[in-house]
Formats: structure tokens, C-alpha cells, sequence
């Protein structure tokens, strides 16, 4: 009998055993999303603790579930472009471990995808922090209809669906994984979906907004990459320049190449202003990494996103830029020199008004 498996989950732990309660709760949540046509991949990558032990429990409780381990870790990019090589089913789509998913999430979300037919279905999320909840909505203009997500990439001038670069943050086809179209730069350990959630944009005919709403997307855990203050929060740097690269390989370039410098002077204006995160060395490092980066924008384009920046985030990027130099007069150079992006032409520059991109 063929199977009737439709969406397959895969689902990443990375040392959450012990006492910590964050994965036993992710497991019980996915008990409660059961359903004949759904599968669920638990991923150990290369856990030290008895994380391995709690999955393969689950595992034989959890119908539809398996274990898939790693002998050591891999980290979060190399581990999703594992599982990419293994999906089966029409539709897949990645949870972190230390989130959990209300009631009937996945049954519903793959009714949706059925029904709206749609190679790429995204969904809002809810924001958790301790007993905080906060619906956070994919700001799209196209709710309720079917769109190319390429028109949503723009205005610059506010935060659009492309700023939303959560890979749990929807269904995908299995044809995205097959044509190479959803995938995971491996040298990134921090802001990794943000190169590929450009590429969909870019690459897929159309997509939709769910009206489901129930994932629940932990912050503020101090062990969460996002929090880390060692030098992986410098992959930051080298995730904008691949989106950079990104958007120079398809048509239109000159059309998005202000959005992508609009976020990167936001996102470096955010990080600089959290600076007190890193170490001496780090800061260093990252102020002269980051001004690399910008250097290779265009010069004419970069100073007209500056003048519309609010005045805060304006005042960081020429902080950071002066500090960069000094620096440099001292010897130090980036680690390693960014490549520029061939941009093309910029001129034209249309719906510059201001820059607000959520770090």
C-alpha cells in the first residue's frame, strides 16, 4: 500500500536533555499535531548530554516520529541541508527543539497547503518570552490571495515579508528542496536562513499567508545562537554579503539592491548599538568587518539610505564607519576581505523614506 505520508517535520536538538524542560515540551506539543499523514524527523546533532536518550523515547511514543543523529555537531545550517536531501514527502518544513507548536499546528497548515496549492505557504508566529505572548504577523499586503513573492520584497521604506528569515516559518514544497532552491549557506552558524529566504523570494512563482497561527518562537534563552556573545554574532557580516550575492544573480538587481542595502545599514546599525554584547576583540573585529561590507555598496547609493535613516540608526553607521577607519590606521584589516557585488546600475532610486529593519 502506498504511503499516504504528505508533510514530514524536521524537527533540530542540540543538547536540550538534562533539566532542561524546553525539548520534553517541543515533543509534547508535537503529540498533540499526530496525524496519518504527517512524519517527524528528530534530529540529535551531535548532543553530549542524554538528549539522545529523550528522542529516541519520544520517538517510540510519538507516532509518525524517527530519529536521525549526528555523530557530532554539525550546527544548524549543515544540519537542515541533511535533512533537505532526505525529504520524501510533497511538503516539509523545521522546528527548533526548544520551540513547541499549539494543538492540531501541522494537520491544519497541511490542509492549507493542499488546499491553496501554493509551492510555499508562510505563517505568522507567536513571540515567547517567559510568559509573554506576542503575535507577530508577516507584514503582507496579499492576505488572503496568491502572490509572486517577489512583489513583496519592496517598499524599502518598511519591514516586508523578506526581513522575516525564519526557516520554521512556513511549508515548502518538496520540489524547493529538489531544485536546490531552499538551502543553507554551512559556514553561517547565526542569521543563516537570511541568504535563502532571498533566494525563495526571488526564485518562487508564488506563495500565500496562512491564516494559521501557532508557533511558538522562544526568545530571549541564554543558550539560543541569537544571544551568543562570542564570534558567531560576527556571521552576521558574511549572511549579508551572500544575500547581496543572492540578489546580484537574479534579474532585477538594480531594482533590489536598495532594499538590500537598507538592511544591511539597519542590521550592522542594530548590532553596533548592541556592541556591549561582544568582547573588546570582538567589537573590533566586527566594526571593521562590518565597514568592509558597506564599502563594497555603492558609495551614492549607501549615502542616500543614511540620509532617510532615523537618526539613531544614522548615527551608528557613521559611529561604526569613523571607529572602522582608526582602526584600520592601525594596521587591522577584515578577516576576510568581503568580494563586491556586482550591482549593476542604481540610480532611480525609488521609496526612500526611512529604514526600519527589526533586529
Amino acid at each position: 500500500m502506498a504511503s499516504r505520508d504528505r508533510l514530514t517535520v524536521f524537527v533540530l536538538f542540540h543538547n536540550l536533555g538534562g533539566s532542561n524542560p524546553l525539548a520534553r515540551e517541543c515533543l509534547a506539543s508535537l503529540a498533540h499535531s499526530v496525524d496519518d499523514r504527517i512524519r517527524f524527523e528528530l534530529i540529535d546533532d551531535g548532543s553530549t548530554d542524554d538528549t539522545p536518550q529523550l528522542l529516541a523515547e519520544a520517538a517510540r511514543r510519538l507516532p509518525g516520529a524517527s530519529v536521525h543523529t549526528h555523530a557530532s555537531a554539525r550546527g544548524a545550517s549543515a544540519a537542515r541541508n541533511g535533512a533537505l536531501t532526505r525529504v520524501e514527502t510533497t511538503w516539509f518544513t523545521f522546528l527548533d527543539g526548544d520551540d513547541w507548536v499549539r494543538r492540531g499546528y501541522y494537520p491544519a497548515l497541511l490542509d492549507e497547503a493542499e488546499r491553496t496549492g501554493v509551492p510555499w505557504l508562510r505563517v505568522d508566529h507567536i513571540a515567547t518570552t517567559g510568559k509573554e505572548r506576542l503575535v507577530t504577523r508577516i507584514p503582507s499586503g496579499a492576505r488572503g490571495r496568491v502572490i509572486a513573492p517577489r512583489e513583496e520584497i519592496l517598499p524599502g521604506h518598511r519591514t516586508t515579508p523578506v526581513d522575516f528569515a525564519h526557516s520554521w516559518g512556513g511549508l515548502y514544497h518538496r520540489c524547493l528542496a529538489d531544485e536546490q532552491i531552499w538551502w543553507f549557506p554551512p559556514q553561517l552558524r547565526t542569521a543563516e536562513d537570511r541568504p535563502g529566504i532571498w533566494n525563495l523570494h526571488l526564485s518562487v512563482d508564488a506563495y500565500a499567508i496562512s491564516e494559521v497561527c501557532g508557533l511558538h518562537y522562544r526568545r530571549g534563552i541564554p543558550t539560543s545562537l541569537t544571544m551568543v556573545r562570542d564570534e558567531r554574532q560576527l556571521d552576521i557580516i558574511e549572511s549579508m554579503r551572500l544575500m547581496g550575492e543572492v540578489v546580484a544573480r537574479h534579474d532585477d538587481t538594480e531594482r533590489f539592491a536598495p532594499k538590500v542595502v537598507r538592511t544591511w545599514a539597519g542590521l550592522l546599525a542594530f548590532h553596533y548599538l548592541n556592541r556591549h554584547r561582544l568582547s573588546p576583540a570582538l567589537r573590533r573585529r566586527f566594526m571593521v568587518d562590518a565597514d568592509a561590507l558597506l564599502a563594497t555598496a555603492p558609495q551614492e547609493l549607501l549615502a542616500e539610505v543614511l540620509t532617510v535613516m532615523p537618526e539613531s540608526r544614522r548615527q551608528s553607521v557613521q559611529s561604526l564607519r569613523r571607529q572602522a577607519a582608526a582602526l584600520r590606521a592601525t594596521g587591522m584589516r577584515p578577516t576576510p576581505t568581503p568580494p563586491s557585488v556586482a550591482w549593476g546600475s542604481t540610480t532611480g532610486l525609488e521609496n526612500v523614506d526611512q529604514v526600519r529593519i527589526d533586529g
